[in-house]
């Protein structure tokens, strides 16, 4: 006989156990996941309840395993997590303010190989006169601000989250770093879905929120239950979804991704090792993991048409993958039929980037006036690390440090097809030419004129692979003792198969003739995929 899911919760979580059973989470969360209905609301606030508990032992298993109900059940239980009520439990134990000294215990560290995290074996074993309990709840509301409230295709339901972060940051609690592979677990799903699976997640998601609204009982809660219930019924059609497009849109994206490992192969060079590219590799287990997909779909779908489509990404996919697996055993003569590439499709605005700097960078900001100016503010707050502040916006209304750091960024204008590097032969003839990026496809020279201050630098563009290189964003950082200032570059895009199409120029006050130092970020897209390239001259 199945026991009640509070009692499989008192015994995962059972005081005479100092090790986390695994296979007993994982059995709560396949309950909460078959059974549904009041399932997620009932095991989050049975979970928190023991959190809450007098034995250090018994709380660290109770946040193991609301990890693992986090991790494994879905938008449910997400939805029961970012209430108030169950956040505000969560932390009923924290002092107004931190404790005097306390700090999260250091990063542990984790085995490359392992897929399970006994988070025993983090804070049990740290220093003396830590809080483990406090760190990890601090390591599980960052985890989830990141995952769940800022990736999640549902992250609106989902602000309280957001709002319990700042607060407890607002009170002076330091976050701990988070683990990437544990926050992969929460980013939304990669892989390929059918029509049907998709317009499955969203039935699953709308009647867990319309359950969660009813019993809310408020008067705006039941205002949104109705217009809910009008959407899920069929009877307002303006807000129903065509999931065959949204599904055509999905293999497109895989199909772009194709396109674009293959180009990135084609330019790999002889001795180059694919898999020390981190880049190449995720593309090569995107496309690899939709092949099952397609397959079980070609065999259900009866649409002649659709199934053209599914064969042909299908055959695309295996011709990359081919070539992947050649260029890793050190064959680079091969070429594969890709004549069909994917229609472009609208893709989201440019996500923010990481900041770049030397070690001994100046916090001077130059900044192209047609370029946003606030496109790192959400960085301190999403990773606790400095990043630029815009000079005309005010950061009193957030609780968060000031940023201080700061990059040139480059906004670029048209270039007719037709006109090349401008001419420099009026230029002093001692000049140096170096290499600042030569890779996927992307090159830039920098042709260098030195003179006494001012190093005058033009930096020549080069695409190629045989795709355009869209929205291109060339960000450098200087020491300090060599101040730059960047104009604006001759195009945003450079086209395919071009030398020294787009050009740029850059002047460095080197008083000293200092070896040049320069740290670089260029970010642009391809088949509507972002790309980064980032380094070190």
């Amino acid at each position: 006989m199945a026991l009640p899911l509070q009692e499989l919760i008192e015994a995962a979580c059972s005081p005479a156990r100092f090790e986390p059973d695994i296979a007993l989470n994982l059995e709560i969360c396949e309950k909460i996941n078959a059974k549904g209905a009041g399932l997620p609301r009932l095991a989050a606030m049975t979970i928190v309840k023991i959190v809450n508990g007098k034995r250090t032992n018994q709380s660290l298993l109770a946040l193991t395993l609301l990890d693992y109900c986090v991790k494994n059940c879905g938008y449910p239980f997400h939805l029961q997590v970012a209430t108030k009520e169950f956040l505000n439990a969560l932390v009923r134990k924290f002092p107004e303010r931190p404790p005097p000294g306390f700090a999260p215990l250091p990063p542990p560290t984790f085995q490359s190989n392992s897929d399970n995290w006994n988070h025993f074996g983090t804070y049990m074993s740290g220093p003396g006169g830590g809080n483990p309990v406090m760190a990890r709840i601090l390591y599980l509301i960052k985890e989830w601000k990141i995952g769940l409230a800022e990736l999640s295709k549902y992250k609106n339901d989902l602000i309280h989250i957001k709002d319990m972060y700042r607060l407890l940051r607002y009170k002076g609690y330091r976050f701990p770093e988070i683990r990437e592979a544990s926050l992969s677990a929460l980013a939304p799903m990669d892989s390929l879905r059918s029509a049907d699976e998709l317009e499955q997640e969203d039935q699953t998601a709308q009647a867990a929120k319309l359950q969660e609204l009813i019993r809310r009982g408020r008067p705006q809660d039941l205002v949104e239950a109705n217009r809910l219930m009008k959407i899920m019924t069929g009877f307002d059609q303006r807000k129903q979804k065509n999931y065959h497009e949204i599904f055509a849109e999905e293999l497109h994206k895989i199909e772009n991704k194709a396109n674009l490992l293959y180009e990135m192969l084609d330019n790999v060079k002889p001795g180059e090792k694919v898999d020390a590219n981190d880049m190449l590799g995720e593309l090569q287990s995107a496309c690899a993991s939709a092949l099952p997909k397609i397959a079980k779909m070609v065999k259900a779908e009866e649409d002649e048409e659709k199934i053209e489509d599914l064969l042909r990404v299908n055959e695309l996919i295996n011709n990359v993958i081919a070539k992947y697996h050649d260029l890793q055993k050190g064959i680079y003569d091969t070429h594969y039929d890709m004549h069909k590439p994917a229609c472009r499709t609208p893709q989201p605005a440019e996500q923010p980037i990481s900041l770049i700097d030397l070690d001994d960078l100046s916090p001077t900001n130059h900044t192209s006036p047609s370029q946003p100016a606030n496109t790192m503010d959400v960085l301190l707050d999403l990773f606790d690390q400095p990043g630029p502040t815009p000079p005309s916006s005010s950061s009193a209304n957030d609780p968060v440090d000031s940023l201080t750091q700061s990059l040139s960024h480059t906004t670029l204008r048209q270039l007719p097809p037709h006109q090349g590097p401008l001419d420099d032969s009026a230029t002093s003839p001692a000049q140096d030419q170096l290499t600042l990026i030569d890779k996927n496809g992307l090159r830039v020279e920098l042709h260098i004129t030195k003179s006494s201050p001012d190093w005058k630098i033009q930096a020549l563009y080069s695409n190629k692979s045989q795709a355009p290189m869209e929205n291109m964003v060339l960000h450098l950082a200087t020491p300090k003792s060599m101040p730059l200032k960047m104009g604006a570059a001759s195009s945003q895009v450079i086209s395919p198969q071009t030398q020294q199409s787009v050009l740029q120029d850059i002047v460095v006050t080197n008083p000293t003739n200092q070896p040049l130092r320069l740290r670089y970020k260029a970010t642009y897209e391809q088949f509507g995929v972002a790309m980064e390239l980032a380094g070190e001259l």
